[in-house]
């Protein structure tokens, strides 16, 4: 049996679009949490040795969101390119087959 690649189109661009999907989710979270202020007695006085560390947690994290985001956008891209490129390769070759077809009769 000869193996064969299938690709299907649609359900690639689909799965581009939920890719992208979550790269935007990312963002809306990365944005919520640059929202949060811990300043100003979010504590009180009790607990306010907490913020420092907090904070500094909160900044990691915030970078880490980020850098997702940015893997799951290039991700989709990539994704939608593959696309693309299967589709002008399965063109190239129709019209090698269709060219080839015509110079035999």
């Amino acid at each position: 049996m000869t193996p064969q690649i299938r690709m299907d189109a649609d359900v690639m661009l689909q799965h581009a679009s939920r890719v992208q999907q979550l790269a935007s989710d990312a963002a809306e979270a990365a944005s919520a949490l640059k929202s949060v202020n811990l300043g100003g007695g979010a504590f009180g006085v009790m607990c306010a040795w907490i913020v420092p560390p907090v904070g500094l947690v909160s900044s990691a994290v915030s970078q880490h969101i980020n850098g997702a985001e940015g893997v799951l956008e290039r991700t989709g891209q990539e994704l939608r390119g593959v696309v693309a490129d299967f589709d002008a390769y399965e063109e190239a070759v129709v019209q090698a087959t269709k060219s080839l077809e015509g110079g035999l009769g």
